[in-house]
């Protein structure tokens, strides 16, 4: 028995307020009569000690008043389930990249999958099996069941995939549902050290715990930088590959690369132990997918392939709206130095009279216009306070860059940006489209200093500094080129360029036509569409006419680098303590209100008998004063 209001137990008070009236009830009252001659001639009894004599109307009303407030305190009678039989385990098998790698007797997934199997084979027949698997984000792939040949089978359709490893949520995740079984124990089978899993070592007591591999022999791209001067053909594009050895002894590999299915390059070469090689490509025979192969078989082939992309280059057609004759004269010299390119120049007052058309992009100096041409994507350069576009505060003497956003294509190829001063900049505020990609800071504040997005299906950029005096003086070159590489960026058409991903990571594909779904390995969710890639490789999404290319690679140096200090297994210690059964009862208020709603019908019947009883006889009246 339990209480589900103890407070209610201050309801009994009631008893003693019942007797209080009672014993009130007893004092002496005055009857009034007729006369009193009758009486006269009456002896009075001696006086009798008065006792406290209930009848049953006080019975009935105890009990009342008993029924309400044992239902005040909302009794439950509990009632114990049985206990589960058996010892319930969960299994956590390492799906990540790390786990492709080769051994002496198969892969590091191969002997997880062996060691939970045989552990499966451990348990009773009656014995509850989960399995989760862990990578970038844990999953569920198959729930509690005593179906032996179900956790076979699910266990052999498991493979690794080809994301990095965050084992500490999964164990999270697995402690959790362990919880809910008494005397579960939870199987950890993974190359990662018990160190790397993110828990406690008191936490990690209560695990049986399995480390898998040896082997260090992996030799891997480690990353890919393209770049392509602003408004410059593919022509102009440089490719730099990383190419890492991760292993203690030299290693000698052949790196192949192709544009668009041309060949590109060929390098041999030898690296040493634990040292990275930097590969520079030049004079690209095309644009399109770059792909990168290292020859030469090591312990990890995820990582021996990789995707980037060369994009074509599209001349600079600028409309330059400004008052400011130095600017005007600075990108006119821009445009001369660009084969191809073009730049309009306009007043302020000659846009809102009458806004050209044709441009594909517009640079607005020192104000936001109230309308912009139709298919123009828009700079706001150091726009002024009060605009709904681009929001705006105070202007700073001189700020310096103090963070950027790497890996924003509107960012691509300008490397360090912490060169960059700016005279004059203009602190800008937070807007509901755009994200801030650059950051700068003056001895008492920092603020954004560029914010991209898109607005109303177009792309915009909002820039905080100043772009008047002379933009080709070595002092402004870095904002220049910041400035080039935002207008590249806005003048790119969707489509034009792929859309880069590291496996295991969400990335937001942007406004365009993607739709939800995706293909073996790649899955896309969500408005905007945000692209998780489990697999490397070359991807295709969009309809027919406006397909967009994905490429997903493995540039993860904890997944490549593969060396491991020796399997070993750390069997539970502490294993968790037996959760309490689970138990389950029936409310008995209910019942004590009916019960109490009978009494008071009973009360009711007693108290109109009593009142018949109680009343006095009707007397008649003669004539003449006799009473008969």
């Amino acid at each position: 028995m339990r209480l589900g209001n103890p407070a209610g137990l201050v309801a009994f008070a009631a008893i003693a307020v019942l007797v209080a009236l009672y014993l009130y009830d007893r004092r002496r009252r005055t009857i009034p009569v007729g006369n009193l001659f009758l009486w006269r001639r009456v002896e009075s009894p001696p006086r009798e000690r008065e006792r406290f004599r209930p009848d049953g109307l006080f019975f009935a009303q105890l009990a009342i008043v008993l029924a309400l407030a044992a239902a005040s305190v909302r009794p439950v009678l509990e009632r114990t389930a049985p206990p589960t039989p058996g010892t319930p385990l969960v299994l956590v098998l390492d799906v990540s990249a790390s786990m492709q790698t080769r051994e002496d007797d198969g892969t590091r997934f191969d002997e997880a999958r062996r060691r939970a199997l045989a552990r499966v084979a451990e348990t009773a027949a009656d014995d509850e099996v989960l399995v989760l698997t862990a990578a970038t984000r844990p999953r569920v792939v198959l729930d509690w069941t005593r179906d032996h040949a179900r956790i076979r089978a699910a266990l052999e359709a498991l493979a690794p995939t080809d994301a990095p490893t965050d084992l500490a949520p999964a164990l999270e995740l697995a402690r959790g549902i362990a919880a809910d079984r008494p005397d579960a124990a939870i199987a950890v089978f993974t190359d990662l050290p018990p160190e790397a899993s993110g828990l406690t070592p008191e936490a990690r007591a209560a695990l049986d715990y399995v480390q898998l591999g040896r082997s260090d022999d992996n030799v891997g791209i480690a990353g890919i930088t393209v770049t392509t001067p602003p408004f410059h053909g593919s022509g102009d594009a440089t490719a730099t590959i990383d190419v890492r050895n991760y292993s203690r002894t030299s290693r000698a590999t052949v790196l192949e690369a192709r544009v668009g299915g041309a060949p590109w390059a060929r390098r041999a070469f030898t690296i040493a132990p634990r040292a990275t090689e930097h590969v520079l490509l030049a004079q690209p025979p095309g644009s399109g997918p770059l792909e990168v192969r290292l020859g030469g078989a090591d312990a990890l082939a995820v990582d021996d392939h990789a995707t980037a992309w060369i994009g074509a280059g599209i001349p600079l057609d600028l409309l330059l709206v400004t008052d400011s004759r130095a600017l005007a004269d600075a990108f006119a010299g821009v445009a001369s130095a660009l084969a191809g390119s073009r730049v309009e120049v306009t007043s302020r007052e000659r846009f809102e009279a009458a806004p050209p058309a044709g441009r594909r992009v517009a640079i607005f100096d020192g104000f936001v216009p109230a309308a912009l041409p139709l298919a123009v994507n828009a700079l706001y350069v150091a726009p002024p306070p009060g605009n709904d576009v681009c929001p705006s505060g105070g202007r700073h003497g001189d700020a310096s860059v103090v963070d950027w956003d790497d890996a924003h294509p509107a960012l691509a190829g300008l490397g360090a940006l912490q060169a960059l001063g700016v005279s004059g900049a203009v602190e800008l505020g937070a807007t509901s489209w755009g994200t801030p990609i650059v950051l700068a800071a003056t001895p008492r504040a920092a603020f954004p200093l560029l914010v991209v997005g898109e607005r109303n299906g177009r792309r915009a950029a909002c820039l905080g500094a100043e772009l008047g005096g002379s933009l080709g003086s070595s002092d402004r070159l870095p904002l220049l080129l910041l400035t080039l590489a935002t207008l590249r960026w806005l003048a790119e058409p969707f489509g034009a360029s792929a859309l880069l991903v590291e496996t295991g990571r969400p990335t937001i594909a942007g406004a365009g036509p993607i739709a939800p779904g995706g293909g073996d390995g790649l899955e896309v969710a969500g408005e905007p569409p945000v692209v998780v890639a489990e697999r490397a490789g070359v991807y295709t999404l969009g309809p027919p006419g406006g397909e967009r290319l994905v490429l997903a690679n493995l540039f993860d140096d904890r997944e490549s680098d593969v060396g491991r200090s020796g399997a070993a297994e750390w069997r539970a210690t502490a294993p968790p303590p037996p959760t309490a059964p689970a138990a389950s009862g029936r409310p008995l208020a209910p019942w004590l209100y009916a019960a109490a709603l009978a009494l008071m019908a009973g009360e009711w019947a007693l108290w109109r008998a009593a009142q018949i009883r109680r009343a006095p006889p009707v007397a008649t009246t003669h004539p003449k004063g006799d009473a008969r």
